[in-house]
């Protein structure tokens, strides 16, 4: 069975993302990369998908948003 952590710490950086200050332009963007970085902490890379599908899941929704931002930061696409 998963770890409920994993889910509480998923709300609680939603909640930090949602009370940190918005700065426009890329630099605005690294408070959120760095909040992405600690919630993958919690969905680690040996997250086996048959096992925890929901975690898995959540692990590439973070990889795919922390991927996206950083491109974004850095002005790629």
């Amino acid at each position: 069975m998963a770890d409920d952590s994993r889910w509480a710490n998923l709300v609680n950086t939603a909640f930090l993302l949602d009370q940190t200050p918005r700065v426009s332009g890329p630099e605005g963007l690294q408070p959120a990369l760095t909040m992405l970085q600690s919630a993958l902490e919690v969905f680690p890379s040996s997250i086996d998908p048959v096992e925890d599908f929901e975690g898995y899941a959540v692990r590439r929704l973070l990889l795919a948003l922390q991927d996206y931002l950083s491109h974004t930061q850095h002005g790629g696409k």
